[in-house]
C-alpha cells in the first residue's frame, strides 16, 4: 500500500521547503524574483478570468484584517508569513472567508487541481474554485414550518447575504507555497445554485451529502497543517475541514500535479463543507473525493468528517477499487 493511503497516524504531512525557496530567491536577487513571477504568469490561463468573474486585487485580501493575531495566533514569530506552507485550497478558503461577511448557515463547494507547466514539469500551478452557498433562507423556511407568521423570526436572524463563487490561480513564489497570482469573484442567483451538484446531492438542500456506501474506516483526526485559528466555539473553520480531508487523502506524499491544465478535465479534488445546514445548528460536516489516485489498485478515495461545535470530531476514509 503506498504511503498516501496509510492511516494518518502512521504518516506525517510533508512540508513544502519554502524556506529553501526563499533563500534561493534572496541569493538570486531581484532578477530571480522577476523570473519566478513571469513563470507564474505564463501558467495562468482563463480560469480566473472566466465570464462573470470580476478580478479581486490581491492587496485587498492580505491586509491586517487577514493577518490578524486572532486568525494566526503565531503571527510574527517567524520571518516567514504564517500561511506560507498552506496548500492552495486551504489558503484560498481562509482568504475568501476573511473577505466575505460571515453567514450562519452555509455550504461550500470546493474544487482543486494542481497542474504542471507544459514546458517545465517541475513548475506547478493550482486552480481553486470555492462556491459558498447561503442556506439561511432555506434553513429559516424549514425551521418556521408550522410557526404562525406573526411569530416567525426575520430573515436577518438566519443570515442575509449573496451566494458567491471565487476562483484562484496560485503558484509557489517567493517563499509562499500558494501565492495568489490571480483571484476573482462573482455572485450567483438562486436559480444557478439550484443546478449545482455537491457530490451527488443538490447543493441547495439542507441535508448534507453522505458519500457512497462502503467500508468506511475511522482515521485519526489531523491537526491544522500550520498555526491558524482552526476551531472556535461555533465549530471548525471550513478551511480546516478541507485541510483535514486533504491530510487524510494525501498523507506524507502531498498533492501531486495531474499534468498540464486542461479545461475539459474534471478537477482531481472536490470537497463539500456544510456549516449548520440542518438538524443540529452547531454541526459542521465535510465530504471529499480524490478522483485521480496514483495507485494501481485504488481508483477513488473518499473522506468524510463531522464535528459538533468545538468538541472533537470524527473523520473516516473509503478507498474504492480501480475499475478494470
Amino acid at each position: 500500500m503506498p504511503h498516501s493511503h496509510l492511516p494518518h497516524s502512521l504518516v506525517s504531512r510533508k512540508k513544502t521547503p519554502h524556506k529553501q525557496t526563499l533563500a534561493i530567491a534572496m541569493l538570486g536577487g531581484a532578477m530571480t524574483i522577476v523570473s519566478l513571477t513571469a513563470c507564474a504568469a505564463d501558467a495562468v490561463d482563463t480560469f480566473a478570468t472566466a465570464p462573470g468573474f470580476a478580478e479581486v486585487d490581491y492587496d485587498s485580501l492580505v491586509g491586517d484584517d487577514y493577518y490578524s493575531a486572532e486568525r494566526f495566533p503565531g503571527s510574527g514569530a517567524s520571518v516567514f508569513m504564517p500561511d506560507a506552507d498552506l496548500v492552495a485550497p486551504v489558503r484560498a478558503m481562509l482568504l475568501m472567508d476573511a473577505h466575505e461577511a460571515p453567514v450562519q448557515h452555509s455550504r461550500y463547494l470546493v474544487t482543486y487541481d494542481l497542474h504542471s507547466d507544459r514546458d517545465d514539469p517541475y513548475a506547478t500551478s493550482a486552480q481553486v474554485e470555492i462556491t459558498r452557498i447561503n442556506l439561511g433562507e432555506a434553513f429559516r423556511e424549514d425551521a418556521m414550518q408550522g410557526v404562525p407568521l406573526e411569530h416567525q423570526g426575520p430573515p436577518e436572524a438566519f443570515g442575509i447575504g449573496p451566494h458567491v463563487s471565487w476562483r484562484f490561480d496560485m503558484s509557489p513564489i517567493q517563499g509562499m507555497s500558494s501565492h495568489v497570482v490571480k483571484a476573482s469573484r462573482r455572485e450567483l442567483s438562486d436559480a444557478a445554485v439550484a443546478k449545482l451538484d455537491c457530490l451527488g446531492a443538490p447543493c441547495a438542500q439542507l441535508d448534507s451529502p453522505e458519500g457512497p456506501d462502503g467500508d468506511w474506516l475511522v482515521r485519526d483526526q489531523p491537526g491544522p497543517s500550520v498555526d491558524y485559528r482552526a476551531v472556535t466555539v461555533e465549530g471548525p473553520a471550513p478551511a480546516y475541514v478541507v485541510d483535514q480531508m486533504l491530510s487524510v487523502m494525501m498523507g506524507e506524499d502531498g498533492p501531486r500535479p495531474t499534468g498540464p491544465a486542461d479545461p475539459q478535465r474534471k478537477p482531481q479534488f472536490t470537497f463539500v463543507v456544510s456549516v449548520n445546514a440542518g438538524g443540529q445548528d452547531v454541526m459542521t460536516t465535510g465530504l471529499g473525493r480524490d478522483s485521480v489516485v496514483f495507485d494501481d489498485a485504488i481508483g477513488t478515495v473518499w473522506v468524510k468528517t463531522s464535528q459538533f461545535s468545538d468538541t472533537p470530531g470524527e473523520i473516516s476514509e473509503l478507498q474504492q477499487a480501480r475499475s478494470r
